[in-house]
């Protein structure tokens, strides 16, 4: 295969990546992004990303994992609640591995963006029963925050009392405290209750830093190396070797 074509090939890649990312924008809908399948003895794992609309940019993972933990009450949590959290993204998607952040007029840098992401992990046993699926998972994230009116309210007040103070504060000059809650929770609801799109198979790369990928792939999958046959599910720019980095190469990545 000529380097020309693999060339095209790659632009093209990219831009089929790129416009996964343009989905039912105006119908403020989440977005859920699957990775594909990875295993590692008798557990299946996929990392998920979670693309929450703009008028809800105040939710964080925090949040979301409270809910659902109170939400499984005296059931066991799935490692999967477990495992929710805000990740720094790339700047740009299959690109350097460079967080994405923009500059502040005093020319400084702003903190970094970031979405929240969860490792689902079953057993290949569990992986047989429905309310074990992924799909399961991300309807129950919908049901807790679409219609648990009354105790969303609840916890959105405690959670900004203890972790928000900031958006408290951001929101003070047009809303008291009963205002700004039933905001919240009305856009929150309205959110969830929308349709949810599901993306599947995409790349680590995708949103991952490189040093997030090698740490899911040593401390989740318990290798030392890539495993060549997951390649392009790990990066959506590999093509015959091309666009790979090296695993002993990759550093942690500063954010000052």
């Amino acid at each position: 295969m000529s380097e020309d074509t693999n060339k095209r090939q790659m632009i093209n890649r990219q831009k089929q990546y790129k416009m996964q990312l343009i989905v039912h924008k105006k119908a403020n809908s989440v977005v859920y992004f699957s990775s594909g399948r990875f295993e590692s003895y008798n557990s299946i794992y996929r990392i998920v990303f979670i693309q929450l609309p703009n008028q809800i940019w105040y939710i964080k993972a925090p949040f979301i994992k409270m809910m659902l933990e109170n939400a499984f009450g005296g059931n066991e949590v799935p490692y999967w609640v477990s495992s929710l959290r805000e990740i720094f993204i790339r700047k740009q998607p299959h690109g350097p591995n460079q967080l994405d952040r923009t500059k502040k007029t005093s020319g400084e840098w702003s903190y970094p963006k970031s979405m929240v992401a969860f490792t689902h992990k079953i057993s290949r046993a569990a992986s047989l029963f429905e309310r074990h699926s992924l799909s399961y998972a991300i309807a129950k994230i919908h049901n807790i925050f679409a219609n648990n009116t009354n105790r969303l309210n609840e916890a959105l007040h405690s959670w900004l009392c203890e972790n928000q103070r900031g958006v408290i504060r951001y929101f003070t000059e047009k809303f008291n405290q009963k205002a700004l809650l039933d905001k919240f929770k009305n856009d929150v609801n309205k959110i969830f209750k929308a349709k949810r799109v599901v993306k599947s198979n995409i790349p680590l790369d995708m949103f991952m830093l490189d040093w997030d990928i090698k740490n899911f792939i040593q401390k989740d999958i318990g290798l030392k190396c890539w495993p060549k046959d997951k390649l392009p599910i790990i990066y959506g720019r590999f093509n015959n070797g091309n666009g790979k980095v090296e695993f002993n190469e990759i550093q942690k990545h500063s954010i000052k």
